[in-house]
């Protein structure tokens, strides 16, 4: 089972709600564009969720919007057609995630997610 959170403006295609359990919504106002957004943590159980997730996600947008989330002692990083992962604890294997999303252009300051 996946379990995390996600930006509902991410979304290009929507239809990936159906395929997440929606636990809570919050709504944070922010610095950017769109000057809200809506926050859905979820869980999801099914198996090709990273894969579904990184076909709906936006690009080309000036925001490199990225999900992240963790299953079964795996984090993943997901962006616009990009599956990351690394097993939570794995340092370097982190590092690594860390340096190929700086190269899909999502900054520094927001590689600060949670294991």
């Amino acid at each position: 089972m996946y379990t995390g959170l996600l930006i509902k403006e991410s979304l290009s295609d929507e239809r990936i709600l159906d395929y997440v359990e929606i636990r809570h919504v919050d709504i944070w106002a922010t610095d950017h564009n769109p000057k809200y957004w809506t926050a859905i943590s979820f869980v999801s159980r099914f198996p090709d969720f990273p894969e579904k997730l990184s076909k709906a996600l936006a690009a080309g947008t000036q925001t490199t919007w990225y999900v992240d989330f963790k299953a079964d002692g795996t984090k993943y990083i997901v962006a616009k057609d990009h599956i990351l992962k690394y097993e939570i604890g794995n340092r370097a294997g982190k590092e690594r995630v860390m340096k190929k999303c700086m190269e899909l252009g999502i900054p520094m300051e927001q590689l600060d997610w949670s294991e």
